[in-house]
């Protein structure tokens, strides 16, 4: 009997130990695969010397109408090219063109009492010639001649008034370009002065790049510059700054510097965003983002990827923190290594990474 009761007990009491005791982990808990943005390591200069920018054009201008009115007709659209001369856009006339009529027939008018005094005053001449009257009376028609003249005039410059305002009625281009903006439509009613559309001369393109005002200050014009499109690293001009604003935006508290580009094949387009590398930078490095480095007691450390195993190691680095926030490596990567930019503290020795999505170089 009693061995039976000590064969219960230690039952129970085994079960009671194998629940205290922790599950082992699935084996989808053990390889969780977390993905990472990262970083290819290469020589490079510092972010200060590196600059986000976009392509514009150098000549912009924005047309509108010298004279107000109702819109009838747009003959552009955004991405049309124009000539000289060409069309752009038509207002109703109606009342210009009754304007013009109105100074023709006044100038007919004047025109005509103009001939009647002419003809006075050669008869009155003749006649004083003949001795026929005195020259008082013959200056009395000179003297209304030289009014008819002035009046004639007059009406001729009110002619040409009406005329120039019938042309304002009509908005044409002045040079050759492509259409970027249209901001009215048919229809519409505008003042002098609003904006109709906004075209470029494609041909000369420039980086156009804002630069924190402390660091403005080191750049001149004719300071050399590497242009190259973002999403192409393949694709790169050299450039020389062109023009730096003296005064910088009061909100931004930056710098705008344009860039005139040797880019005679186009092949940055116009809106394409750009790196502007500064071409005089003496010293390039491995430089790594703040969001990789982290603190591995007193040293410092990040994650580098192995390709082969995708999964992270932890590598510690010597470093040195710049004003802008990067780190220079100094000891412990090497060119080609890859760093995990984000999420490092959420990281374990070993873990496997996605580094499909996000991956930079």
């Amino acid at each position: 009997m009693m061995n039976r009761s000590f064969s219960a007990a230690s039952l129970v009491l085994m079960l009671a130990l194998a629940g205290c005791q922790p599950a082992p982990e699935s084996a989808a808990e053990a390889q969780v695969v977390r993905p990472v943005l990262t970083k290819t390591m290469a020589f490079e200069g510092l972010a200060a010397d590196r600059f986000a920018g976009e392509v514009e054009a150098r000549y912009k201008a924005t047309l509108s109408f010298r004279t107000f009115g109702r819109v009838v007709s747009r003959s552009v659209g955004v991405g049309d090219r124009v000539e000289p001369g060409q069309q752009i856009a038509q207002l109703d006339s109606t009342q210009q063109e009754l304007a013009v009529r109105t100074a023709e027939a006044n100038f007919a008018s004047v025109q005509a009492q103009l001939n009647n005094l002419l003809a006075v005053e050669q008869r009155q001449q003749t006649l004083l010639e003949q001795n026929n009257i005195s020259p008082a009376v013959f200056e009395t028609a000179r003297q209304a001649r030289r009014a008819g003249e002035s009046s004639l005039a007059q009406a001729q410059a009110q002619l040409n008034k009406a005329q120039e305002q019938l042309n304002y009625t009509t908005l044409r281009a002045d040079n050759a370009g492509l259409v970027t903006e249209v901001w009215v439509e048919p229809g519409q009613t505008v003042a002098a002065g609003e904006a109709i559309v906004t075209g470029v001369q494609p041909e000369e393109r420039e980086a156009v790049i804002a630069v924190i005002e402390s660091e403005g200050s080191s750049l001149q014009v004719g300071t050399k510059f590497t242009i190259t499109k973002q999403l192409d690293p393949d694709v790169s001009v050299p450039g020389t700054v062109r023009e730096i604003s003296p005064q910088a935006d009061p909100t931004t508290r930056t710098v705008t510097v344009r860039i005139a580009m040797d880019d005679p094949a186009g092949m940055l387009r116009l809106g394409s965003t750009i790196i502007a590398t500064r071409a005089d930078v003496g010293r390039l490095d491995l430089v790594a983002p703040a969001t990789s480095i982290f603190a591995d007691g007193a040293m410092q450390a990040l994650w580098v990827v192995d390709v082969a195993t995708g999964s992270v190691a932890k590598r510690t680095v010597v470093a040195e923190k710049q004003e802008s926030g990067d780190f220079i490596i100094r000891e412990g990567l090497a060119e080609g290594d890859i760093v995990v930019t984000a999420g490092a503290n959420s990281l374990k020795e070993g873990q496997k990474v996605l580094i499909n999505e996000g991956h930079t170089n």
